[in-house]
């Protein structure tokens, strides 16, 4: 029990540790970061950057928009659309009012929540641009239901209200499926083989990239990055951080370090880098000075530890039943 308790701390932790490592290579060149050295702990992100204003240890609106699913996951009993889109609605105008926070927001959850503002439905108010923005949020849905099949059906639908391609769609699936394998404890080829599998269902496309991931493993960052990509859209992250889970698989602490280097959409990378490790390994893998110095590490904690009771009361009583 307290092994299972740490991975899915470890999940929410490892995703907000990876974005507050990663927000200080966000949108920087691979070239830049190689010549520059490597980044290994926090620090302010560089000046021009959308998270120039926030502090060291501080993450994203990758974790933020993570913490409102999870939020509105336990407040439900389960995933309710329309909850979710009511939160993150909120959540945007929140985002808007504050300086230091203003300019993570990406154009496509801005066009979404300002059409879910003005009233528009949450089947229609989401982007069709096939970014990242629900891949990177969705690991409480991993966490939260325990049946593969259900796993994708409320990944799909935690997408809709904000990013409602298909591709977008196919990567919330990925990331949410994978969390949920590394959590039973499969092994990186079962992990990836299912992944691919139910993300296959929503975009062949982006299922077998994250395939050609595994197939890359033996293969460096500087041959692989060039390859799979590093830009915030979806067909370019998602591979990404798969990749660096299956090459450094047995090493955690190594794969969020060249994941949050990658360059590009640094923080998204290291965010799914990072949840699924935590969700495989729990707490434990990530350095006590990471665990530490992360900003609202409590919220993020407690939020984890809410998630892991309201599911298990849930399947407990539904067993009963």
């Amino acid at each position: 029990m307290k092994s299972e308790k740490s991975k899915y701390i470890g999940c929410m932790l490892g995703s907000a540790i990876g974005d507050a490592l990663g927000k200080q290579n966000e949108g920087v060149n691979r070239e830049v970061i190689l010549k520059r050295g490597y980044i290994n702990d926090y620090g302010r992100a560089p000046e021009g950057s959308p998270g120039e204003a926030l502090r060291e240890g501080q993450y994203t609106d990758d974790t933020e928009q993570m913490l409102v699913l999870a939020q509105s996951l336990i407040a439900c009993n389960g995933f309710d659309a329309k909850d979710f889109a009511n939160r993150i609605a909120k959540w945007g105008l929140d985002i808007r009012n504050d300086p230091s926070r203003r300019r993570l927001l990406g154009p496509s959850s801005s066009q979404a929540i300002e059409k879910l503002n003005s009233g528009i439905s949450w089947k229609e108010s989401g982007s069709d641009v096939p970014s990242c923005g629900s891949a990177m949020r969705v690991a409480p849905i991993g966490l939260f239901f325990n049946d593969i099949h259900e796993v994708e059906k409320k990944a799909v639908l935690s997408s809709i209200p904000t990013h409602k391609s298909k591709s977008s769609v196919a990567g919330a699936v990925a990331v949410a499926v994978a969390i949920r394998c590394a959590l039973d404890g499969c092994d990186r080829v079962e992990i990836i083989k299912k992944t691919c599998e139910l993300t296959s269902n929503h975009e062949i496309a982006l299922a077998n990239k994250i395939e050609y991931s595994l197939e890359l493993r033996n293969e460096v960052p500087d041959t692989v990055l060039p390859q799979l990509g590093t830009s915030f859209y979806v067909y370019d992250t998602v591979p990404c951080a798969f990749y660096f889970f299956s090459r450094y698989f047995e090493e955690p602490r190594r794969a969020v370090i060249e994941a949050v280097n990658a360059g590009g959409d640094a923080d998204s990378i290291g965010c799914i880098t990072g949840a699924l490790f935590g969700a495989l390994y729990g707490t434990d893998c990530f350095p006590k000075k990471w665990i530490d110095g992360l900003e609202n590490k409590q919220l993020v904690e407690d939020t984890s530890l809410l998630i892991y009771e309201k599911s298990h009361f849930l399947l407990l009583n539904s067993k009963r039943t």
